[in-house]
């Protein structure tokens, strides 16, 4: 019976062993592809230039090549490398890189390489954010609000806890896509999400700056209930107006920067 055990035991790893390899081989491209990624965005690795020789990056990463060759195909399929014979592989310009990729805008504003960046997307969610209040007052799925709801109940609960209430602001906003009812409308917040987040920590900084923001969202989600699709695009349009009034008065002054040291040892993975 004893020996069954230890059998039976001895069985499952073998069945579930190789997906779980995989899973550690996704993770490790994934997190080489991540750090080249952010590299990139900040110039340590310019545009133009090739990737630092395949020996140096393995030595520094301490991953093996397999998991290098795929890290380099992910930031390919971002327009972010390109292989070329007889040359290497070369960062491309941004002109090139997708940027609606949600990897490459998060990779971007977490940088702080970019100050415009922010700003940008902001104006992008005023042309975006007001017409999704119209089609979501328009929405006759009885349970087109309640992601909003449970985003807004989260966003009452940790009004004082920063990092709860950034969460669920950017949720409230990409449950407000949501309500549109419109798939590329959501498709919009799925690429946006990482760079939203950031857009949300920057743009509230302080718990006043929080509870302010949780009434603009409060009347937002009121007007929706009622059906006022106007009133609530204009709350929305009011709200993205201040966001980018501080963007140009104090984002400059905020602005994070991620340390990346080229030459800097990192812990293997």
């Amino acid at each position: 019976m004893q020996y069954g055990q230890v059998f039976g035991a001895w069985q499952i790893y073998i069945t579930y062993s190789p997906d779980m390899s995989n899973r550690i081989s996704t993770s490790r491209h994934s997190y080489l592809a991540t750090e080249i990624g952010h590299r990139i965005v900040s110039g340590v690795y310019a545009s133009g230039t090739l990737l630092p020789p395949e020996a140096q990056v393995l030595a520094e990463f301490g991953v093996s090549r397999p998991v290098l060759r795929e890290a380099i195909k992910l930031l390919e399929s971002k327009g972010m490398l390109e292989a070329r014979q007889r040359r290497g592989t070369v960062i491309t310009e941004r002109n090139r890189w997708n940027l609606l990729d949600r990897d490459v805008l998060g990779w971007i504003a977490e940088s702080g390489a970019d100050p415009e960046m922010l700003f940008r997307l902001t104006e992008v969610r005023m042309i975006v954010e007001p017409g999704a209040c119209l089609l979501a007052a328009q929405n006759t799925d009885k349970d087109a609000l309640r992601g909003m709801e449970d985003a807004w109940q989260r966003m009452v609960a940790h009004v004082e806890h920063p990092q709860l209430y950034v969460e669920a602001d950017r949720d409230f906003h990409l449950a407000l896509l949501m309500a549109s009812g419109n798939e590329y409308l959501a498709a919009v917040g799925t690429a946006i999400s990482a760079a939203l987040k950031v857009s949300v920590q920057r743009t509230n900084p302080t718990i006043e700056s929080n509870q302010a923001s949780l009434a603009v969202h409060e009347r937002i989600l009121a007007a929706l209930r009622r059906g006022d699709g106007v009133r609530a695009a204009n709350a929305s349009r009011r709200q993205l107006e201040t966001a980018v009034q501080w963007l140009r008065d104090e984002g400059p002054k905020q602005a994070p920067r991620r340390a990346v040291d080229g030459g800097a040892k990192r812990t293997r993975r």
